[in-house]
Parts: structure tokens; sequence; C-alpha cells
């Protein structure tokens, strides 16, 4: 959490000093380039074309651009030339899209020069709008050719009318150029000495273990035998495991991809799968195929794109209709039992329909108007999948909603209020509930945007999500394992700046995660050993060599940038210490393994920091200090294998996580624990008037405290410019709130120590907030010592 001293230390006033304008900053030559094209795109590429800005002020920017208008009859395999600079413009947006007639009769483009042999994924298909992610940009040496987009129809004799080309921007583009992705953030000033203190008399218990439990934190999005052995082996070699992945009915098994035959529409029922097609299917061929470390060891799936004849047409990724869910359940369940028949193993769990609380992939959500009920019917939806599984596979879990955009308070919280009612609905079904969470493009130096409209997750918006679902789950009496089944960046691109926002998120994210063991069960990040579908994708460890036509073991590829996150991590592990540190936006997690302690810090301020270790060093007698760094550093990204280090100097620069060692003259033997648990408020998302509102918070036992910390959530846009009064049980609490008034919208956790005595085993919490201030959750977090 980032209003965190970790434990027990007293919160104090730590001054954070803001970065200095970037004309004191270096522009690396990634940035030069940037600047280049994006000055070519306003000055030069927008010239009498449609746009489309949104947003006002500093948040104004560009979202659409229409490329080219023009009537075109398309036919299979038609190819529509893009004007010239388009293919230099391509690299900044997000998607591409048609306005047209018939646009649902294509079944695929093709984008050239960037994509030839591979199709990107469609995200809307209409009959008058279809829209395409815009491929990953291939690094190149030289200025690509002319942009091209081939199209393939459904049926070769069928036609459609294009009537424009548009790109749309993940975020709006500024027309100021912006500098934050191509400077060392923070390198202007001096770094910021932070003192880090551990308690090697104590383990730390979470969740009931000590243990930091490896194989829930370090995984890749895959799945056991997708890839070639040697790639698993090199990923166990590193202790990384598969996660998870996501399996698509359509077109997964109803277009032939071996000696079988495709799955088809019951005869005598239209609408429900022949079963019969289970015959003669082997759903275990993959799992029969990986590396032996890898058929014991649990993972996700995820279901997806149920098939044509039980689906609403063309919107929501093959949401199956509501008088076909029943159908839709069976299917999925006749799966999961195949696969373990064929292959002996299946998922551990298993998500009902991917990213669902969207309507691109649940047809159903945002038609109140029709008298339809989206969130009620994907609890529904869950609840008879579950029932359907469980039925034939009793061990397997099934859970939800495996959410996207997790902008919960969006609308006045109507997002959240949603998740809410989601959580009490599945009930007695689901055995767990699953969400994403992702930075988006142009969102690299989160601290420094705090007061410019940054509103992703890592600025303390993470905790506080998780918090409030977390809140209402005990509300609900239905408080399951939350998994994280997908995590990263939204940025497109292999460039520098593109690998380091994706690197910076997945180390945050992990950070983060693994504070809370007692409520995540698995952590996924959106990494890949390689994407056979997207081979130069950013988001793969791997891509193909070019020197040759074949690419199917590990020799035949090289690795990115990003295949040192596997480097970084691969032997953290052990048991926990508590730590204790007075710094807002630090993240610091430390284990202890036979002779040595490892602790991994996550720098999501605006100051460059030097950490200084040297107490805890010299009270436990350790013979040297060692880090290994993974670092955005003058435009590019730099691993630092292990080094040995200053334990009184440890460098952390902005937005980077780094792994520190100190060495131990013998092995460590803590003979006490510090029991850590939380305590939740039901209460959650109540607006504050500016009158008193008052919380209740049950923890039990309460006579044997060692400390103990109030954690209070607050939303508010404009940030919070006002203290809030907080009293527990009647005793005034001094809450300390930082930065928070700089924020365009401030979305995080609060917290400070407080005395244990003050604490009962039912406790009245008070708090007073300026009108405006959303309080999203209040919990009390306890340590005791045993």
């Amino acid at each position: 959490m980032p209003y965190s001293c970790r434990l027990f230390l007293l919160i104090g006033s730590v001054a954070i000093v803001t970065a200095a304008t970037s004309h004191a900053q270096t522009l690396s030559s990634e940035g030069r380039d940037q600047k280049a094209t994006h000055d070519y795109l306003f000055d030069t590429f927008l010239e009498g074309r449609e746009t489309k800005f949104v947003g006002s002020g500093r948040d104004r920017g560009l979202k659409e651009v229409t490329v080219m208008t023009e009537t075109k009859e398309i036919r299979h395999g038609d190819e529509v030339l893009l004007p010239e600079g388009a293919e230099r413009v391509a690299g900044l947006f997000r998607h591409f899209s048609f306005h047209g007639d018939h646009l649902d009769r294509v079944k695929e483009v093709y984008v050239f020069p960037f994509s030839p042999d591979k199709a990107p994924p469609r995200s809307q298909q209409v009959k008058d709008f279809y829209r395409v992610q815009m491929p990953s940009i291939p690094l190149l040496d030289e200025p690509p050719g002319r942009m091209k987009i081939r199209f393939l129809m459904k049926d070769k004799e069928a036609s459609c009318r294009i009537d424009d080309l548009v790109f749309i921007a993940q975020r709006q583009i500024p027309p100021e150029f912006d500098t934050i992705p191509y400077r060392d953030l923070g390198s202007e000033l001096p770094r910021q000495r932070v003192e880090i203190d551990i308690d090697t008399d104590h383990e730390l218990s979470i969740g009931g273990t000590s243990e930091l439990q490896r194989g829930r934190w370090f995984r890749m999005h895959e799945t056991p035998g997708v890839v070639d052995q040697s790639f698993e082996r090199w990923a166990a070699e590193r202790n990384f495991l598969p996660g998870r992945g996501a399996f698509k009915f359509n077109p997964g098994i109803t277009r032939a991809w071996g000696n079988w035959e495709p799955l088809k529409e019951r005869a005598d029922q239209p609408g429900a799968a022949d079963l019969s097609f289970f015959d003669q299917y082997d759903a275990g061929q993959r799992h029969r195929n990986t590396i032996a470390e890898f058929k014991t060891i649990p993972f996700a799936y995820c279901f997806n794109d149920w098939p044509d004849f039980m689906s609403v047409p063309l919107v929501g990724r093959g949401t199956p209709k509501v008088e076909h869910f029943d159908d839709a359940a069976e299917l999925a369940a006749a799966y999961v039992e195949d696969q373990i028949k064929d292959g002996g193993f299946t998922a551990e769990w298993w998500e009902v329909k991917n990213e669902s609380s969207v309507q691109s992939e649940w047809a159903h959500h945002w038609q109140e108007k029709q008298g339809i009920d989206g969130w009620g019917l994907l609890a529904d939806f869950h609840n008879r999948v579950a029932d359907a599984v469980h039925r034939r596979a009793g061990d397997v879990k099934v859970g939800g909603p495996s959410s996207a955009y997790m902008q919960l308070q969006v609308k006045d919280f109507e997002l959240y209020r949603n998740q809410a009612r989601f959580i009490e609905e599945t009930r007695g079904h689901l055995d767990f509930f699953s969400h994403h969470f992702y930075e988006n493009a142009l969102m690299l130096g989160a601290y420094e945007r705090r007061g410019t409209g940054y509103s992703n997750y890592l600025l303390g918006r993470y905790e506080a999500i998780l918090d409030m679902l977390r809140a209402h789950m005990h509300k609900a009496d239905n408080v399951l394992p939350i998994l994280i089944t997908e995590c990263g960046s939204l940025q497109n691109g292999r460039q520098p700046s593109d690998n380091w926002l994706r690197l910076l998120a997945w180390n945050a994210y992990l950070t983060k995660s693994m504070q809370r063991p007692d409520q995540i069960d698995l952590f996924v990040p959106f990494i890949f050993l390689h994407m056979s579908w997207n081979p130069y994708s950013g988001d793969a460890a791997f891509t193909p060599k070019e020197d040759r036509t074949r690419h199917k073991t590990i020799d035949d590829f090289e690795p990115t940038t990003i295949a040192n996150y596997f480097e970084l991590w691969r032997d953290f592990d052990g048991r926990r210490l508590p730590v204790e540190f007075n710094r807002r936006w630090l993240d610091v997690v430390a284990v202890h393994d036979g002779n040595r302690i490892s602790i991994a810090v996550t720098n999501m301020g605006g100051r460059q920091i030097a950490v200084d270790l040297s107490g805890a060093a010299e009270r436990m007698g350790a013979v040297g200090a060692t880090q290994t760094r993974l670092n955005y550093h003058q435009g590019e990204v730099v691993f630092e294998p292990e080094h040995d280090v200053d334990a009184a100097a440890i460098p952390v620069d902005v937005n980077e996580t780094t792994v520190v060692r100190l060495k131990l003259d013998q092995e460590l033997t803590p003979a006490k624990q510090l029991v850590m648990q939380r305590h939740y408020a039901t209460a959650t998302a109540v607006k504050s008037q500016g009158d008193p509102v008052t919380f209740d918070v049950k923890i039990g036992e309460a006579n044997e405290l060692a400390s103990a910390r109030v954690v209070i959530g607050v939303h508010r846009g404009g940030g919070l410019t006002q203290p809030l009064s907080v009293g527990i049980n009647g005793t005034p609490v001094a809450i300390d709130v930082g930065d928070a008034a700089e924020f365009s919208e401030f979305f995080a956790p609060l917290d400070v120590q407080v005395d244990p005595s003050m604490i009962r085993g039912e406790n009245r919490v008070q708090i007073t907030a300026q009108p405006g201030t959303t309080i999203t959750s209040v919990q009390l977090v306890t340590f005791v010592a045993k």
C-alpha cells in the first residue's frame, strides 16, 4: 500500500519534491525520433483530415483521425492502399476501423508491411462498423513501405463496402509532445536517502503462512504444452510456471485443425452443441506434451468465443444467447471433462468468460433501455457454467468475471456497484473472482502525471480497489480468493519506452500483489514465452530469428529485452520478514532463505532514492550486499546482473523495481512470528457531504496486539485538499494526507499506525472528510507477536 510505513513504524512528515521541468533532462534518441513523428502527425498528417479531439484544457488530445474517406466495394482478397505517411504514424494508435455496409461479412484483415501473415484481432464487428487492433510494429532499420490492408471475406463470393478508414488512439494524444517516457525521471535532483529496517527476530505471517509461496506469483501467460518443451525448460530453469491461457471454442474446435471433425450444432436441437464431438476429439494432446514439471502444477484457463450457432451475432466475442445459456454451460463442462480424460489433468481454475465486464466481450451489457439486465445475466451465466462444471469435475474451481477496465469509480462508482452485485448474485456457485489491471499507453511517469490526469492503478488505485472488493465480500458473506489473471501495459511497440512501461507495470503489480497472499491466490502478468499469432509482440520474451524460416525450438528464436523479467526474479523466494520504512509510494517485500535475505523494492514516487539497509545489515552481521537491476537509463532498458553494492546507498530510480540481497555468515532462524490480519468494515463507497460518517470494524480478540494500523480508502476528484478527521472508538487519530492535494483525481489508501490499546473487539471508526470525498473502504490491520 502506498501510504504505509510497513507494519509498525509511525509515519512522519516527509516532503516529496516533484521532478523538475523536462529541460533539465536529456531526451533520449528514441524520444527525439518520437518527437519528429509526433510533430509530423500534428503539423503535416492531420492537415485536411477529419479529426476527433476529446478532453479539455491540458487533458485535451487527439482521439481519432480519419485517414481516408473513399467509398470502395471490397471483395475477397482486395487490398486498400493507405495514404502516404499512415505507416509513419500508425504506431501512435491502438486500433483502426472502417465504417461501411455488410462489414459483418469480413473474416479478417492483414496489415502490410507490419503484419502480412497474421491477422490482428478485431475488437468490434457489426454490419456498418469494423474495428481491429493495430498490429505490433516490428523494429525496422529502414522506414517502412506504404501501409495497405488486405481483406478476406467469410464467403469468398461475398463483398462489402467501406466508406472510410479511421485510426483510433488508446488514450488521447496531446498536441504538445510528451517527454516523460524518454527521460531519466528525477535524474536532475540528488537521490533521497530512504532507510529500510528488517525485523529478523520475527517471521511475518499473512494468510496463515510465512512462506512466500513463489508458485503463486512467478507465472507467465502460458498453459502447459502450448509452446515447445525447449521454451518450457528455459522458464522452469528460472523457476517460472505456466499461469493462465484462453480457450476459444470458436475457432478452437469449430474448425478442423487435425484428424477430427469440427464441433457442429445438434440437428435435433438448434443452438445446442453435438457433444458426441468429444468421442473423437483429443482435448489432452498439448497437456501430454508438456514437460514433467508442468504436469502437476495448478494453472488457470479461460473460456471464450462460444460457437456462432449459440451466440449473439458479431457482438461480444461469442456471447451465448440467453436461451442457450444451459447449452453453453454443458459445452464448457463437457470440454473440461474430456480434457481430464484425454490429458490426465485440466486447469485448477476455469474463468467463465474473458473480460466479461465490457460489452465487447459480453454482448448483453448496457442494454437497459431494451429491458436487458447485462450484469444480472452475467451472474446467471457464471452460476450455470459453474454448476455444470462442478457436476462433471467436482474438484475444478470456476470463477470470474475476469474483469477488464477496473475503473470502478466511474459514473459515481456505478462500475463498482456492478462488481458488488456480481459478488452477491454468484454466492454459493463460484470458487473465486478474477480481474485484470493494465497501465494505459502513454502512462510512464505516474507520479509526474499526478496532477495532469493520471488515471491508472499504480499510485494506490490498485490497492484501494482490491480493498473495496474484499470488504464487500465480507458484507455479502462470500469471501473468495482473487486471481489477477492479466496485468501489464496497453502500449504497442518494442521501443525502449514501450518495453519499460511493460516491465515497470509487471514488477510494480507483482510487489504490490505479493503483500496480499491472504487475498490473491494467483498472479499472472501478460507476458508470453513467444506468440505464434503475433510473433513480434512486445509482450513476448522471444521473437523469431530472421535468418531462418522454421521457428519451433528456442534455438530458432532470440530473447527480447523483456526476457530479463525472468532473470530479475529467477530465485526470489523464502520466508517473509517484517520490514519498516517511512516513505510514500514505496513497496518492499523481504524474505529469508538460508544465509541470505532478499528484498524487492518498488519506487513509484517521483524522486530517485538511495536505499539505506546499513542499520539492518550491521545488526544482523551481514557480510555483503548485492543488487540486481532492471531499469531505464539514458534511453535504454538496462539489465544489471547481481553485483556488489554499498548497503548504505543502494540506488533505486523512479518506477524501478530492484532486488537486493544481504549475505549472512550463518543461516537466519527467527524464533517468533508476527501475524498480520486485515479486518474490514462492510460499508463501502460512502459519499461524504462533510458530516461525520461511522464505520464498524470487528476484529475478534484484541488483547494481544503488538501494533495496528487504520487504512482508509479515499477517492476525490480534484484531490484531497483538506485533512481527514478520524476517530477510533472516540479517540482522535491524526492521519497525514501527504500529497493527496496534488492529484487531479486522488484514489488511494491513507494509513497510519494507531496505539493498539485503543483497539477493541468491536470498533467504531468515525471519519469526517470534505464534500465530494468518497470513503471507499475502511480496515484495521493488526499484528500479533507469537
